[in-house]
């Protein structure tokens, strides 16, 4: 069952989501989120803060970056997460690689892999709405939380060898 948003705005307003929360992100299903303000792009971390929607940064056609959540991301232990890239974006010619799920239990900054597969250059810029975080509720809280290497990530995170 997906988190409707009574239940969203509820569990966000105790902390239990998203931080920091914003009301105004909450879609029926839903809550947005944005850009941060670290991405990697062409093998080299970068820091955008200060970037706008008048002064972004822009990702090539073609080209494919690492960029930051602005939120951090929490997994309660009765649920799991995923994301969907905003229609608006994808059809702005944003895609984003499918590897965005959260295991119960996982906290921290995430990671999204987006791609440029339009034909003009598009505007990156921290506070960019970029996609959608979805809560599945799970049949019973789970016995064993994530304790991956990318749990607590305080910046986007690289690929590291061996997995």
């Amino acid at each position: 069952m997906i988190l409707p948003y009574q239940e969203l705005m509820e569990r966000g307003l105790r902390g239990e989501l998203v931080e920091p929360f914003k009301i105004e992100m909450v879609n029926p299903a839903s809550i947005d989120i944005c850009i941060g303000n670290t991405n990697i792009y062409r093998g080299v971390e970068c820091d955008i803060t200060g970037r706008t929607a008048d002064n972004p940064i822009y990702l090539e056609p073609g080209a494919f970056m690492l960029v930051s959540t602005l939120e951090r991301l929490k997994v309660p232990l009765d649920c799991a997460m995923d994301l969907r890239l905003k229609s608006s974006r994808a059809r702005a010619g944003y895609d984003h690689a499918l590897a965005f799920w959260f295991d119960p239990g996982w906290d921290g900054i995430g990671t999204l892999e987006i791609k440029n597969v339009g034909y003009d250059v598009l505007p990156i810029y921290s506070g960019l709405r970029i996609g959608q975080i979805i809560y599945h509720r799970l049949t019973e809280a789970c016995a064993k939380p994530y304790s991956g290497r990318y749990q607590a990530a305080t910046s986007v995170e690289g690929a590291k060898s061996g997995n």
